[in-house]
């Protein structure tokens, strides 16, 4: 380990990430995710099958994008449960097809063999009880059902040049495994589907490659942005070399190799 990676584990050392999926901000990078990822869920999604009359848990539902558009693929029969410990965002699209409930997924017990379509989007990753989560949500699928889960893994970002938006993304990606985050933690999933007996396991991973002022910067900047506070303080970073970042990912011209968005899917076996 080098001195500078030393130094930079010692002040980040007990770091807790706050995402801060509240307020403004909050909406505004919950969006940004959305930009970034739903038409890699949605072609992910399609090719599960979904169809009216499916029953779907969308686990973290954020501003609700996925859920809504699953309950109006599953319209009029189906129905479609979307839970979230911050539900603010997406409580006024509840109806007939689409349950919203505030929960800490955590704390929750999901009805077992019930859906046909169990989804969850770069929340696992976060949390410690990861692996106890997954078979907890295998347990969920009907006889039939699917399970898609999707990660980002961050690796394919450091194939960027030497400059202000790798030199943030070291210290993000470091800070983020400080506070507990599994980046590189999607690419166990397929096995740990084959253990809990799911079959027709696949797994892919789509990099993504963008330029400044789309979605994608926007997630960079806005994350970069929750972070600035801690890393200020611990002199990871100066209020300059955060300037160059923020700016770069504002110019259309700038390209940059961005995360690698895992998807891992199986299929509980029919009865």
């Amino acid at each position: 380990m080098t001195s500078q990676v030393e130094t930079m584990a010692a002040k980040i050392q007990g770091y807790k990430q706050d995402l801060g999926n509240s307020g403004v901000q909050g909406r505004r990078r919950l969006q940004a995710i959305e930009g970034m990822t739903d038409h890699i869920t949605l072609r992910r999604i399609e090719g599960l099958g979904i169809k009216e009359g499916w029953r779907c848990f969308e686990v973290g539902c954020g501003s609700g994008s996925i859920a809504r558009w699953m309950s109006y693929r599953v319209a009029p029969h189906g129905h479609v449960l979307a839970v979230d410990m911050n539900t603010e965002f997406v409580a006024d699209a509840a109806g007939p097809t689409l349950e919203v409930s505030q929960q800490d997924i955590r704390a929750m017990r999901p009805p077992e063999k019930t859906f046909d379509l169990v989804h969850s989007r770069m929340v696992l990753q976060h949390l410690a009880e990861r692996e106890e989560l997954v078979e907890r949500l295998v347990a969920t699928l009907k006889p039939g059902g699917w399970l898609l889960l999707e990660e980002m893994e961050t690796f394919s970002l450091f194939q960027n040049e030497t400059g202000p938006f790798l030199q943030v993304v070291e210290i993000m990606h470091a800070m983020g495994r400080a506070a507990g985050t599994a980046v590189d933690w999607a690419r166990t999933l397929p096995r740990t589907f084959q253990r809990l007996g799911l079959q027709n396991v696949n797994a892919e991973g789509e990099m993504l490659y963008f330029s400044g002022g789309t979605p994608t910067a926007d997630f960079h900047r806005l994350t970069g942005e929750q972070h600035w506070p801690y890393a200020e303080k611990t002199r990871l970073l100066t209020r300059e070399q955060f300037d160059q970042y923020s700016e770069r990912l504002r110019d259309p011209n700038s390209w940059f190799y961005g995360p690698t968005i895992f998807g891992v899917w199986g299929q509980r076996p029919p009865a």
